[in-house]
């Protein structure tokens, strides 16, 4: 089912909570699965474009919003969250509008000097979101994906994706299988993770709002999970390629406030393995599949060579 609102789903829905008027309404980025506006340039609706059932994830967005809150981390407020389906056939939630644009579209207009205060305050933000201690691995909504440990999370994700991923032609199984041993292989060190912490999942530059700057939000916790914080240095290339310069700062503003584990590439070589399986899956085209195929053989490689 595609994506389809209109302005007048729109309008219906804010008389329906009491909103007021629409009086103009905007595009509001690039989200790839949450379709989102800036309504009257005060407020944001997300839409859950994946058309999920059962529990919405955007009520573990919410949960997480509201832990941020309570660590004084920058974040949208919550107003609305309706996941009943009856004024739109989604699931939809709506949220303060944040000052600023996100630090992936404004940071080649950024000096060296804010570029390197900025990243740095990215990496403090993310060790400040790593102290939160949660009670159970997994997802921060529902029951289905939550778990008593790591590992079985882990093994949890692999398995689901990587049967889509051959079943439907995008790896081969010998590479499923490889992974699933190098996974087993480092099962212990899964298993040292005891105190779920959050985690983003998928913490990249499009995804912090500044301004002069500043990061005024961290955005878009709808995949928010219980977990190993080295989890959300999986993205740490993206970094780098797309803001450069930017990935030493990122460390250097993270270790100021928490340090790295000694297995610390280890761990993120596992969690990038896991990740380019994904955009695998996910890619836009043959040739960004063949792309995302080769890191996750180098990463698979790697791990095979210091097992």
């Amino acid at each position: 089912m595609t994506f389809q609102i209109d302005d007048a789903a729109l309008a219906h829905i804010w008389a329906a909570h009491g909103l007021g008027e629409v009086r103009t309404v905007d595009w509001a980025g690039k989200g790839v699965n949450n379709p989102a506006f800036v309504i009257n340039d005060a407020y944001v609706i997300r839409f859950d474009g994946l058309i999920n059932e059962g529990v919405s994830r955007f009520e573990g967005e919410k949960v997480a919003y509201d832990l941020l809150k309570q660590a004084g981390i920058p974040c949208p407020e919550v107003i609305i969250l309706d996941d009943s389906k009856t004024l739109a056939p989604y699931d939809y939630t709506i949220m303060t509008k944040v000052e600023g644009t996100s630090l992936l579209d404004s940071w080649s207009e950024l000096t060296p000097i804010q570029q390197q205060a900025v990243a740095q305050e990215a990496g403090q933000l993310l060790a400040r979101m790593h102290n939160i201690t949660l009670s159970n691995f997994g997802d921060l909504y529902g029951t289905e994906g939550v778990f008593d440990s790591w590992y079985a999370y882990i093994m949890h994700y692999f398995e689901h994706d990587s049967q889509r991923a051959v079943s439907e032609g995008w790896l081969v199984p010998v590479i499923r299988d490889r992974m699933h041993t190098v996974l087993e292989v480092y099962r212990p060190l899964f298993e040292t993770v005891t105190q779920p912490r959050l985690i983003h999942w998928d913490y990249h530059f499009g995804n912090l709002m500044q301004k002069d700057g500043k990061i005024t939000a961290v955005l878009d916790f709808e995949w928010a999970l219980g977990g190993d914080p080295a989890h959300d240095f999986n993205r740490r290339d993206e970094w780098e390629s797309e803001c450069p310069g930017s990935s030493a700062l990122v460390y250097k503003g993270y270790t100021s406030l928490r340090p790295l584990q000694p297995d610390h590439e280890t761990r993120v070589a596992l969690y990038e393995m896991l990740w380019f399986q994904d955009c695998v899956i996910n890619a836009r085209d043959a040739a960004e599949a063949d792309f995302m195929r080769t890191q996750l053989a180098k990463r698979l490689m790697w791990l095979e060579e210091h097992c």
